[in-house]
């Protein structure tokens, strides 16, 4: 295969940014006392290009990728989304095969799970849909990708197979929703792929697309696995969540920042 770099400005999928709603969705699977999906930690924000990997002189693209707002219905549950809760950084590539085919490469940002980075989220009610003494039942859900995503930049779509791991002491530490042989698979679209302006970065090269929508209604979501004791309490966050949940019962909408600039353009880190 042969490689060319491409210095035009493209937005990357911002389509990616849709995870974290589908992680917060899970996460706040709407607690009687109400769902507000706030991350446990700092919202993630735009802190300029030292996440690209533009020491690669075949990335042609540096992006990242902020989730603004959104909803995720998850079988019979609908839950918000918060502001900040999850970034994709990286670069791409564009590759050119001597017979004339086309293909673009995702290229994480170092130190990432594959270019995604998710706060873990704290779930109103609990395990079990009401707090219980001591905070036993208090839980947190991160969202793990299990491969590097597929980005077209030209329509904008995006591919990501996802596990969600639920943290809490009664489940211990490999409670999951979703595996790496039965993952999550997102097909990510936007409705909307034109008529969305650029704006400039403040002191930083490149651009920002505001308000990129996006959507899913194609994925299913499997059982949990590994909750508790011998997964004793796979069934409570079955529960919980409404998992499992075939495909055509659940949806993604979420609205995103794209900001995005030629590789060229980008001081190469020391």
């Amino acid at each position: 295969m042969k490689i060319r770099s491409l210095s035009r400005l493209i937005p990357v999928a911002a389509a990616a940014a849709a995870l974290s709603l589908f992680g917060s969705g899970l996460a706040t699977a709407q607690a009687a006392t109400g769902s507000t999906g706030t991350p446990t930690s700092a919202p993630f924000t735009f802190d300029d290009w030292g996440t690209c990997p533009v020491g690669d002189p075949d990335v042609a693209t540096c992006a990242t990728v902020l989730v603004r707002s959104g909803t995720a219905t998850i079988g019979s549950l609908s839950v918000p989304l918060s502001d900040g809760a999850l970034k994709i950084a990286g670069g791409v590539k564009y590759v050119f095969g001597d017979d004339g085919s086309f293909s673009q490469v995702f290229v994480p940002a170092p130190g990432t799970r594959k270019g995604v980075v998710s706060n873990p989220i704290s779930v109103p009610g609990g395990v079990f849909g009401f707090e219980g003494p001591l905070g036993l039942s208090s839980v947190t859900v991160t969202l793990e990708p299990v491969e590097t995503p597929t980005i077209d930049l030209f329509t904008f779509n995006l591919k990501l197979p996802v596990r969600m791991k639920l943290s809490n002491a009664l489940l211990g530490n490999n409670c999951y929703i979703g595996t790496s042989a039965n993952p999550i698979r997102l097909n990510l679209e936007t409705p909307n792929q034109n008529g969305n302006d650029a704006e400039a970065i403040g002191n930083h090269p490149g651009a920002v697309f505001r308000a990129i929508p996006h959507n899913d209604r194609t994925f299913a979501v499997p059982g949990a696995t590994g909750c508790g004791a011998l997964g004793s309490l796979n069934w409570a966050v079955n529960l919980r969540t409404g998992t499992p949940s075939a495909s055509g019962s659940n949806a993604i909408d979420t609205v995103s920042d794209i900001y995005n600039v030629g590789a060229y353009d980008v001081p190469t880190q020391a």
